[in-house]
């Protein structure tokens, strides 16, 4: 059994195999300098992690994780009457690359270089994620589910697994690069900055979607002006911010109904409509069906 799930007292377990590395802790308080060794994947199981990065500060939650890699400065503090339960896995850059280089783009007879690049470069956007929205948080899932059910042992800490998780790093990491290019200027600091304004922006709906939001109050959240934050957020999520809002309250109430504890009118007003005609309008044209078929 992992320090991961033991309770009794503040432990870290470092497995090291092929240049990279997995740590297991389970800390009640902790303060340390982050040192990156590659590029880092830092979950939390449960309780709460919080790192301070190059200014920025970001709360880790349970099934979340922070992307970074070594382009930064900063350290992280735990401070919890509970142990907080984390994974910690230091990617060999090497590996990564590797994996990046062997993708192929469609349009060319040889490999695309440019995001492995990105993940190593001082542009990389280091950024928190709910485990169940990604491919790489999948994985993390299901890896933490075999360790704390016993169906996971040190010898399937192989090359294999450090492949998958670069996979799914790459898998997740294309669209953002894609999305920084988007951003017209022509400083990638810039880029950066512009993208991290975008996404505490994006997080903001994400974490209230069904309340009263208004482009200003999203704009204020992302310290950008109301006209620059719709045209950036248009521009690289191919979406305006009021379609994004529109979609994530659907997509909730699809998932209220389905669990058929709701009606359509309280699924409405869960999700933040006060118009229930306007709701149907609105659910049968995302789904192609009204709302009143999953209540039957």
């Amino acid at each position: 059994m992992h320090s991961l799930f033991d309770d009794s007292t503040n432990r870290m377990e470092t497995l090291a195999r092929h240049g990279s590395q997995v740590i297991f802790s389970s800390l009640s308080e902790f303060y340390h300098p982050i040192r990156s060794q590659g590029f880092a994947v830092k979950y939390v199981v449960e309780g709460v992690e919080d790192y301070f990065l190059n200014g920025t500060r970001y709360a880790v939650g349970a099934s979340q994780y922070l992307l970074t890699n070594c382009q930064l400065e900063g350290h992280v503090e735990i401070e919890s009457r509970k142990n907080v339960k984390g994974i910690c896995i230091n990617l060999k850059p090497e590996m990564l690359a590797e994996v990046a280089a062997s993708l192929q783009r469609a349009d060319t007879a040889y490999t695309d270089l440019e995001i492995g690049n990105y993940l190593q470069s001082a542009h990389f956007v280091e950024s928190r994620y709910h485990a169940a929205r990604t491919h790489l948080g999948q994985l993390l899932l299901n890896f933490t589910a075999s360790v704390r059910h016993g169906n996971w042992n040190n010898n399937d800490l192989n090359t294999e697994f450090f492949y998958s998780l670069s996979e799914k790093i790459i898998a997740d990491q294309t669209p953002v690069f894609k999305q920084l290019q988007r951003i017209p200027s022509l400083k990638p600091a810039t880029k950066r900055d512009l993208y991290k304004r975008l996404l505490r922006g994006k997080e903001f709906i994400n974490s209230d979607f069904a309340a009263p939001l208004t482009i200003e109050k999203i704009a204020q959240e992302a310290c950008l002006s109301q006209y620059h934050f719709f045209r950036l957020f248009k521009a690289v999520f191919g979406i305006t911010p009021h379609q994004y809002i529109l979609q994530k309250r659907l997509d909730y109430s699809r998932t209220l109904l389905q669990k058929r504890h709701h009606s359509v009118s309280d699924a409405a007003i869960a999700s933040g409509f006060s118009d229930i005609y306007a709701f149907s309008k609105s659910f049968k044209s995302r789904f192609g069906f009204p709302p009143s078929v999953l209540c039957k």
